[in-house]
């Protein structure tokens, strides 16, 4: 919008200097986010257009030295390019790419992984390891990599491991090519296993509560359907729906079930996080989401081929989902429940996590693989994230600690 600034990002360069006897395509920058200067030059005929690199260097003469011997180590390369070039790790980076859409037309990938890796590989990737040839790609290289990474952007040890990841796909590219005969040991990212962000059951009565306020007293520029948004909330908790798999859920995937007078939903999830699951996996729901389904979704829209939830915003890849991940950290700001008590940010994964964690408290931490099936994930997931913290709440657990004898304190 013209006249509107955006906020700058604390990794906009901020200091650019260039250095005496050197083309200006050679640059040295800082930005806010770093205490070090980067280097970046523009080489045409190169793996890519533009490569930047961290001199590690506080000093401004320190990273001169370091910028004109990395600016003179590329030169070299550039003349070694056409022997390496058909061999370099970007030339094996756009063969995963090809390898990825043959997947995502047999219906074997989520389009949204290519997307992904494809934004990691342009912004990040390529513009540090792309004119490497593919053998050169090592442990100390990776390594190297991840920590200018981190050092620039500040990742979660998950966002640092979808990194190491990728690069690992592009190496099984050169190795099914035979150009390296085994993929190399990369540096492991070590991950904390915090529990997953979830809301106690006091904490869901208070959002439900916060959303009812927004729904009965809205202000004059909020045009949302927080009542929409109060059965979705609903449905999630009652369906264990990961936030992907319910922007594509319509009504022909949904079927009425009913065992001992109750009835339940049985849905057919149409992009389960496995793709290869496609079609074979249904899950349950309890009696409530059925109830919920029947008397307030469907009297929204009951065509087959409509959406269960704001059926009509058409754009279901991205801005749907992005609308109510928007509008639901609204919600948990207005409820005061913007984190739980570890200080994680509640988003819509919340709503999973807690349906989860309900069930396990209600079933006493039994049948593990039943949830671990209708919930499709693994029952290693459920100790790791959920079972572990949530023992020192289970009726079994709470029973032992109970006791009906005072203890005597005996005077010395």
């Amino acid at each position: 919008m013209v006249g509107v600034k955006s906020p700058r990002s604390r990794h906009n360069p901020t200091e650019i200097r260039t250095i005496r006897g050197y083309p200006e395509t050679l640059k040295l920058f800082r930005m806010p986010a770093s205490k070090y200067w980067y280097v970046r030059m523009y080489i045409r005929g190169g793996a890519s257009s533009g490569v930047k690199k961290s001199t590690r260097c506080v000093k401004l003469a320190h990273a001169e030295e370091f910028a004109i011997t990395w600016y003179e180590d590329r030169l070299l390369e550039k003349r070694a390019f056409k022997d390496i070039g058909s061999q370099s790790f970007s030339v094996y980076a756009d063969k995963l790419q090809e390898s990825q859409k043959r997947q995502i037309s047999r219906g074997e990938l989520d389009p949204d992984m290519l997307y992904q890796d494809t934004l990691k590989l342009n912004n990040d990737l390529l513009p540090a390891l792309g004119s490497l040839h593919i053998s050169k790609i090592d442990y100390n290289t990776v390594d190297r990599f991840i920590h200018d990474l981190n050092n620039e952007k500040n990742l979660s040890q998950s966002s640092l491991k979808k990194y190491v990841i990728l690069v690992r796909k592009v190496l099984k590219e050169a190795e099914r090519d035979g150009t390296i005969n085994y993929i190399p040991s990369l540096p492991p990212i070590k991950r904390k296993d915090n529990p997953r962000p979830w809301f106690s059951p006091e904490e869901y009565k208070q959002l439900l509560s916060a959303c009812r306020d927004l729904r009965d007293n809205p202000t004059g520029d909020d045009k949302f359907e927080w009542d929409e948004m109060y059965d979705f909330i609903v449905f999630m908790i009652h369906t264990f729906l990961r936030p992907s798999e319910w922007k594509f859920l319509q009504n022909k995937h949904i079927r009425f079930l009913e065992q001992d007078g109750i009835e339940q939903l049985v849905i057919s999830v149409p992009n389960p996080k496995t793709m290869k699951a496609k079609g074979t996996i249904d899950s349950t729901s309890t009696e409530v989401a059925a109830d919920l389904y029947r008397r307030k979704i469907l009297t929204r829209h009951d065509g087959a081929n409509d959406y269960l939830f704001f059926n009509h915003i058409r754009d279901r890849e991205r801005w749907v989902a992005d609308r109510v991940s928007r509008k639901f950290r609204v919600l948990c700001n207005h409820a005061e429940l913007e984190t739980d008590s570890y200080g994680q940010k509640h988003t819509t994964y919340s709503l999973r996590h807690s349906a989860l964690c309900f069930q396990i408290l209600k079933s006493g931490g039994n049948d593990l693989f039943g949830l671990a099936k209708n919930a499709r994930t693994s029952v290693m997931m459920l100790e790791k994230f959920y079972l572990t913290h949530l023992s020192p709440q289970l009726p079994e657990f709470t029973k032992q600690l109970r006791t009906k004898r005072i203890l005597e304190i005996v005077n010395p």
